[in-house]
């Protein structure tokens, strides 16, 4: 009778392998998926801060330098942005091993 129960318990559960790779497949698209939203942010930032430099351009006359002061202003404000998310990012990581240990 003993056999009989160990052999439908291994039967009913499922191969922890399976489990792991498949956490290990959604925390890696986590990982890439914040990755992503960085990039997108920072181009997102120089993209809005460009066209707010040629409508004022064209709204003033005054050439492209609020064009070119708008890419710079951007570029700027998404790589700032960008150092700000990375270092939330760092230092979670940073407490997440301390937790663990």
């Amino acid at each position: 009778m003993a056999e009989k129960s160990k052999k439908t318990s291994r039967q009913n559960s499922s191969p922890p392998e399976k489990e792991s790779k498949m956490a290990n497949i959604t925390r890696s698209y986590q990982k890439g998926l914040a990755y992503a939203q960085f990039g997108f942010q920072y181009g997102m930032a120089i993209i809005i801060c460009t066209l707010i430099g040629s409508w004022l351009d064209s709204k003033f006359g005054t050439g492209n330098i609020l064009l070119i002061t708008g890419v710079l202003i951007g570029a700027t404000a998404g790589f700032i942005g960008l150092l700000k998310q990375l270092n939330v990012l760092n230092f979670g990581k940073k407490s997440d091993r301390n937790k663990k240990v």
